[in-house]
């Protein structure tokens, strides 16, 4: 792969003593594994590239689904990420490094993504990116929620009933005493359409999302959660 193609780093860690192994999501290739030979010694470094949020243009070598990196350049300038929506950023990092196959195109999640930085750069409303983002995530894997009918009989949703989702199946009615999370016909309503989102339905939505990935998960946790957990502790 000689040509450049834009590229975001999700991921970064030492590797033996002078290298960095880089988990990168590219426009045209999909995530890859990128070794950065020699990235850590100082005459050689380049290491202000390799920062989350930077976008780039990168070229690699290499067979499987190990690279090594021949050319790195800023493909513009690195999207700031402050206070809450950095810890977005790493959800959504993590999401993709944890849900995305090595090696498979994904442009319009590429696209997506790239919205999401931009909206976290620019908006407080932090829940409303991150739910936006979930949903074209799940469609583009193939995951896609169902949000306008029932699974057992395919009736139309009624915003003044209850809901809850099964990931395998859809929407099934929710009664009192179940213990699933309920969300009404008018969140579901708001997640389909993108539109009227307020307090309330972003909290039921939000309950949605966070059974459904945790389902495509496999129960695998996410740091990031923890992080967030532990901010809204403090505060």
């Amino acid at each position: 792969m000689a040509m450049l193609t834009a590229c975001y780093i999700l991921h970064h860690r030492a590797f033996r003593e002078t290298s960095l192994l880089l988990d990168v999501f590219s426009e045209q290739y999909g995530r890859i594994s990128l070794i950065v030979k020699g990235a850590r010694q100082k005459k050689r470094s380049k290491m202000g590239l390799y920062q989350l949020y930077q976008p780039l243009l990168l070229a690699w070598v290499g067979r499987g689904e190990l690279f090594t990196l021949t050319t790195a350049e800023a493909a513009g300038p690195r999207f700031i990420l402050k206070a809450e929506a950095a810890l977005c950023g790493l959800y959504l990092n993590e999401l993709m490094v944890k849900l995305l196959p090595l090696n498979e195109a994904e442009p319009e999640i590429f696209t997506a993504y790239q919205n999401a930085l931009t909206s976290l750069q620019q908006t407080n409303n932090t829940e409303l990116v991150l739910r936006l983002f979930e949903k074209r995530l799940l469609t583009h894997l193939g995951y896609g929620l169902v949000l306008d009918r029932e699974y057992e009989n395919g009736q139309q949703i009624d915003e003044h009933k209850h809901y809850f989702y099964q990931p395998d199946a859809g929407l099934i009615r929710w009664y009192p005493g179940q213990q699933q999370a309920a969300i009404s016909g008018r969140s579901l309503q708001h997640l389909a359409s993108e539109l009227d989102f307020d307090v309330e339905s972003l909290a039921e939505i939000k309950q949605l999302m966070r059974s459904v990935i945790h389902f495509y998960l496999g129960g695998k946790p996410l740091h990031s959660r923890k992080l967030f957990t532990e901010l809204h502790r403090l505060k």
